[in-house]
């Protein structure tokens, strides 16, 4: 194997994220699909602003969504963020063991060194990484968009990731689902790209350069460095 670096997102990556929210979200009561629960959503995202750091923050947007349905206490929020957060963390768990995503990383790609690279808040992604590597063992770094300020594709999160590692940018691969705000930015540092449409296939209009492997599963990361 080649001596390379690895950046890997975390949500529609790592795991199918929108499955995990939807359960969590169904689990505490709430139709994620509803017009209340949409409504609150859309409201903290557009009072917030396009690429804000703390407009996907679930808090949000069920203070926003009891408020709305004047169901409204302090502790009804937090009871309601906690529950949510054991039922992701429960589906993200579940769902690692099935995708069979330990091997991968605890034995074929344990000496990489690498750093997920995530937009969210630092608690929402902790909770999700505590699902998956309890000890930290296997993501020892993680960068969010929280504690740098800016969501990707801004570039300081990727520099960040660069100065972690310690590596040049032509032997680090940015392993990402999204094209927009994981690869394009990557690809401008001068990194190399692996995307992956395990989870979320790519929009048709995208031209996919020949230097970035696209993969269908994440089993199938390996192979792109053999």
């Amino acid at each position: 194997m080649l001596k390379i670096c690895l950046v890997i997102d975390l949500d529609d990556t790592l795991y199918d994220a929108e499955a995990a929210y939807s359960y969590a979200l169904k689990s505490v009561g709430i139709d994620p699909l509803s017009v209340d629960f949409s409504q609150a959503r859309q409201i903290i995202k557009a009072r917030l602003g396009e690429g804000h750091v703390g407009a996907r923050n679930r808090i949000l947007y069920f203070k926003q969504f009891l408020d709305g349905q004047s169901r409204y206490s302090h502790s009804a929020i937090l009871e309601l963020m906690e529950k949510y957060e054991k039922f992701l963390a429960d589906h993200i768990e579940n769902q690692w063991a099935l995708l069979g995503r330990q091997k991968l990383f605890e034995k074929r790609l344990s000496q990489v060194p690498k750093v997920i690279l995530t937009n969210e808040n630092l608690r929402t992604q902790m909770i999700k990484l505590s699902a998956i590597d309890p000890k930290g063992t296997l993501f020892p770094q993680v960068i969010t968009s929280e504690e740098m300020g800016v969501e990707k594709p801004n570039l300081k999160l990727f520099e960040r990731a660069l100065e972690i590692l310690k590596c040049d940018p032509k032997n680090c691969f940015m392993v990402g689902d999204n094209w927009d705000t994981d690869l394009v930015p990557a690809l401008e540092m001068g990194m190399k790209g692996v995307c992956t449409t395990e989870f979320r296939k790519l929009k048709s209009d995208v031209k996919i350069p020949d230097s970035v492997k696209v993969i269908s599963r994440l089993d199938e990361l390996e192979s792109v460095f053999s």
